[in-house]
């Protein structure tokens, strides 16, 4: 079973569809010149009667959006704080998109794919290598619900405490672009190397979590 339909139910309410009426505010600010064309129109029309849309507009509804960090896996003394927004391919498959913020100009660093203990157990060795626990992450703080709080938030984690995770970021480095090639990075796994540094910055939700784990 899938570890997260039981909670699809929660996530529609007010907050899934302020996402989504932001990102129809977002798509209409930049495509409102291209359809103000009669032309244009056209070509819209006809997208919508056929059924064609971005996947990526379904992920706005995601029944699972947490923050975390990562660490790039061959420098783990680089970190990078991701916003996840994941959807279900299946039932043991779940896919995320990974952004450095929740707000409108966020930058779009890379994804994830999340796998069942089933799953994983059945890679071979080599393709194992590429795969990370989130263990630690839960247990110390380092994931924090975008969503829930209190008891629903502890029973989601503990759900994505069972998953492998495969997060490669295609924004690993550059303010202005990205540069250079996608990096496979790692979860914070309380050992060495997979630690945080003293001075890594965490956003305020992933610092009050991390401390109050620790207390």
């Amino acid at each position: 079973m899938n570890p997260f339909r039981w909670i699809l139910p929660r996530f529609r309410g007010p907050l899934f569809a302020g996402l989504a009426c932001v990102s129809g505010l977002t798509a209409g600010v930049l495509l409102g010149p291209a359809l103000r064309s009669p032309a244009a129109r056209a070509e819209g029309h006809a997208a919508a009667a056929a059924g064609s849309k971005a996947p990526i507009q379904e992920v706005l509804h995601c029944p699972l959006a947490f923050a975390g960090v990562h660490l790039m896996k061959e420098l783990p003394e680089r970190s990078q704080v991701a916003y996840h927004f994941c959807k279900e391919v299946n039932d043991d498959l779940n896919q995320c998109v990974l952004y450095d913020g929740t707000g409108p100009d966020a930058r779009l660093l890379g994804v994830e794919y999340l796998v069942s203990d089933a799953v994983y157990q059945k890679m071979p060795a080599d393709e194992k290598a590429f795969w990370h626990d989130h263990k630690y992450e839960v247990d110390g703080g380092y994931l924090k619900s975008l969503t829930q709080s209190g008891d629903e938030e502890k029973k989601t984690l503990a759900k994505v405490r069972t998953l492998w995770g495969k997060v490669y970021h295609t924004w690993a480095s550059g303010s202005d672009y990205p540069r250079g090639p996608a990096r496979l990075f790692w979860s914070v796994t309380g050992e060495q190397p997979f630690v945080l540094t003293p001075d890594a910055k965490l956003p305020p939700e992933l610092t009050q979590s991390v401390h109050a784990r620790a207390k």
